[in-house]
């Protein structure tokens, strides 16, 4: 009998455990069908979708990668899968988007920035301030550009592939320096130990690599542009030579 007895009784708590097994999965399907009706009402539809942080690239273009458009629930926006599509400009850096509640996004650029640009044939490779190719253009861009360096291969996201390594990292150099100093050149050439840097068409510097490196970082160099800009000189020759002496020629 006693047998009998705890074999019923464990019957019941099994049944017992059952219903309330079923009862907390009922109730957890309602609050989440409950939430799902909350979150989807016209309270939390997206009427604004902010840019902010980009020069570069335009608003439309950003929004046209992110895929996102006003109308939707702001919770069917998921920021990391944003971000991953508007990451497939290369001169996007960085990017974090932000669900404002209850109906705003905002989408916080970092851009990264060409900083020189290389002829391959007819095109123009564009790269960053590091090499990495972000761009490949059929037409020349209001950067840099590196004479006298021949590209033999370019990919995108990838360094770029020279034949004259010497002149390319001194080139390299000369950009990352004149960035760091607050100087632009638009046109430049690494030719061995010597160095021709265009501030206009008809405005060149000229030196040996090591005193043209040194000359900017002095700033020596930036104050004989300036001078010369306030004076609205556009032509003639600044010969750089050691311990940062600058002399200019008309």
């Amino acid at each position: 009998m006693r047998s009998d007895n705890r074999t019923e009784k464990s019957i019941k708590r099994k049944k017992r455990r059952k219903k309330n097994y079923l009862l907390r999965l009922l109730v957890f399907i309602l609050i989440c069908v409950g939430l799902y009706f909350v979150t989807h009402i016209e309270y939390f539809t997206v009427d604004g979708i902010a840019v902010v942080g980009n020069e570069e690239i335009s608003d439309e273009e950003i929004l046209e990668l992110s895929e996102l458009k006003t109308g939707e629930n702001i919770f069917d926006v998921h920021p990391w899968f944003v971000e991953r599509r508007i990451k497939k400009n290369l001169y996007v850096k960085d990017v974090d988007v932000d669900r404002k509640l209850p109906n705003e996004v905002i989408i916080r650029v970092t851009e990264r920035d060409g900083k020189a640009q290389f002829r391959m044939g007819k095109r123009f490779v564009i790269t960053d301030n590091e090499g990495m190719v972000l761009e490949i253009s059929k037409e020349e861009r209001q950067i840099t550009l590196v004479d006298g360096i021949e590209v033999e291969a370019a990919e995108l996201k990838d360094t770029i592939e020279v034949s004259n390594a010497d002149a390319y990292g001194k080139s390299m150099k000369l950009i990352r320096a004149m960035e760091d100093n607050d100087l632009y050149f638009k046109r430049i050439s690494v030719d061995k130990s010597d160095v021709e840097a265009y501030v206009y068409d008809d405005l060149v510097c000229r030196g040996r690599y090591d005193n043209v490196m040194s000359a900017i970082r002095s700033d020596a160099l930036r104050t004989v542009v300036y001078d010369l800009y306030q004076d609205n000189v556009e032509s003639g020759v600044i010969n750089i030579s050691s311990n940062n002496y600058c002399s200019f020629t008309p």
